[in-house]
């Protein structure tokens, strides 16, 4: 315990860190990219025909052969898992702390997700979790850069080609993070993107898939594109051999996400830059444990997550998080629905999807006598039972980054429990 006097908490009476009056900056409005206005411009002149190189921009920034811009997140995720080759009854081997958009592609296909367990401190998947849950079905490994910080790859990879399975990385939440010095999404086989109005690159809407396999990105190209179609004989003209999607991306959005993109490299190292300074400064607090990067892996927060030791407060994480949230540090809470298994009860019961006894995997209910709880992820659910988060944004000074510290200091040092 500090041996300094206890300030009086806001959500007791007392004067909050950050009041009204001078608000921590938030996520909106978003700093749109200089260049944004002469690419609309340049757009509309072409009469809708002529959109600045955005594919061949962003397969540049990530260091890979090709990106295929998306609709949005979601089908990106769908497309690269349907350019893996995933098909029904295939098991993919996912990381259990996610938005429903990773899982979506999977059910989509017909195949069955299997969730990995996740570090408990980090809530990203392991090669040793991943390992774990390898059957003779699995078709794909899929994992996540949570809260944009980056999974240990090096074993993973390693264990993904010794096992001659595709690797596909959700970096929705990571762009231009690094491992090893090399760029998320381009490390494994297929790589996934999101441009949603909140994330590093934002423009509304939108998505990406990059790989460097030309097979996976014609295969992506088609199933997004062309949804499907070939032309065997240009007489007849096209014929849909396999199932495929209209996913493409909104040419009238390429005009910001080149101006976003090309701010990108500025607004990651500063959030990196950012991230670095806060999780020192809370290191320092007892029973606050800021969640751990791999030592040749990369952390640019989409959302900035820390550890809190319940058992060390008389307060719980949801009344801990209420009073942070009533110092200022808004929006501040448990993510608890990012857990895959809970978050999403349609994988125990898919009939109002597909109709009695129709789903994924097979034909019978429960995915093949699966069934999907928490229990099969015990690490993963110590983790959102532990862990707080708000959204994290590159507009934060450093006295704001020193407020957030005061703040969080300020709660736990209130609800702290005395050690005899």
């Amino acid at each position: 315990m500090s041996g300094q006097p206890q300030e009086q908490l806001a959500i007791e009476g007392g004067q909050p860190v950050r009041g009204k009056d001078n608000p921590l900056p938030g996520v909106f409005p978003r700093r749109i990219g200089k260049n944004a206005l002469k690419y609309y411009e340049q757009l509309i002149a072409s009469g809708n025909a002529k959109a600045p190189p955005f594919e061949e921009a962003l397969a540049k920034a990530f260091g890979v052969k090709y990106a295929l811009a998306a609709a949005n997140c979601t089908v990106a995720c769908h497309t690269a898992l349907a350019a893996a080759g995933v098909g029904p009854g295939d098991e993919v081997v996912v990381s259990p702390i996610s938005d429903y958009g990773t899982l979506y592609g999977i059910l989509a296909q017909r195949a069955i997700p299997v969730f990995a367990d996740a570090d408990p401190l980090s809530g990203n998947v392991t090669a040793e979790t991943i390992k774990a849950v390898i059957t003779e079905r699995t078709k794909a490994i899929f994992v996540v850069h949570w809260d944009g910080i980056t999974c240990d790859m090096g074993p993973i990879v390693d264990l993904a080609r010794a096992r001659g399975l595709p690797l596909l990385e959700d970096v929705c939440q990571a762009p231009l993070a690094e491992y090893d010095g090399q760029k998320v999404g381009a490390i494994g086989d297929l790589g996934t993107l999101s441009f949603d109005n909140e994330k590093h690159l934002s423009c509304g809407s939108g998505g990406a898939v990059l790989t460097s396999n030309t097979e996976f990105y014609d295969r992506a190209a088609n199933f997004a594109g062309a949804r499907g179609s070939y032309v065997d004989d240009p007489a007849f003209g096209r014929k849909h051999k396999v199932m495929g999607c209209n996913y493409r991306f909104d040419v009238v959005r390429t005009p910001m996400a080149m101006a976003q993109l090309e701010d990108l490299p500025e607004l990651v190292g500063r959030r990196r830059e950012l991230g670095r300074l806060l999780s020192a400064k809370l290191s320092a607090i007892e029973g606050i444990k800021p969640c751990p990067v791999p030592a040749r892996g990369d952390a640019v927060y989409w959302i900035y997550p820390f550890i809190v030791q319940t058992e060390r407060f008389s307060a719980s994480l949801d009344d801990l998080a209420k009073a942070m949230d009533a110092e200022g540090l808004k929006g501040v809470g448990s993510g608890r629905y990012y857990l895959l298994a809970e978050g999403c009860p349609l994988l125990n019961d898919l009939r109002h999807t597909y109709g009695p006894g129709v789903l994924p995997g097979g034909a019978t209910d429960g995915y093949l006598g699966r069934r999907y709880t928490a229990a099969s992820v015990p690490q993963a659910k110590w983790y959102v039972e532990h862990m707080l988060r708000w959204s994290f944004t590159e507009k934060y000074s450093e006295r704001d980054v020193d407020d957030i510290v005061r703040i969080i200091q300020k709660v736990a040092d209130r609800y702290r429990v005395r050690i005899a």
